[in-house]
């Protein structure tokens, strides 16, 4: 599914479609095991989720 190490220059809320792959399909973001970032892209990813979910770009949860 990922790639160990992806290259990831920077998250931004404003690109949800970029932010999509990293969360699964129970709407969870995915964990560092998984997706090969360091501690600080995992955090600034999870920062920027929780802002595209909270201005209504993501959804909290997926509907099946």
């Amino acid at each position: 599914m990922f790639k160990k190490r992806m290259k990831v220059s920077d998250f931004s809320y404003t690109r949800p479609e970029e932010l999509k792959r990293f969360i699964s399909e129970q709407g969870m973001i995915v964990p560092r095991a998984k997706t090969g970032l360091s501690q600080k892209q995992q955090r600034r990813l999870a920062t920027a989720v929780k802002r595209a979910r909270h201005l209504a770009l993501l959804p909290f949860t997926q509907t099946v």
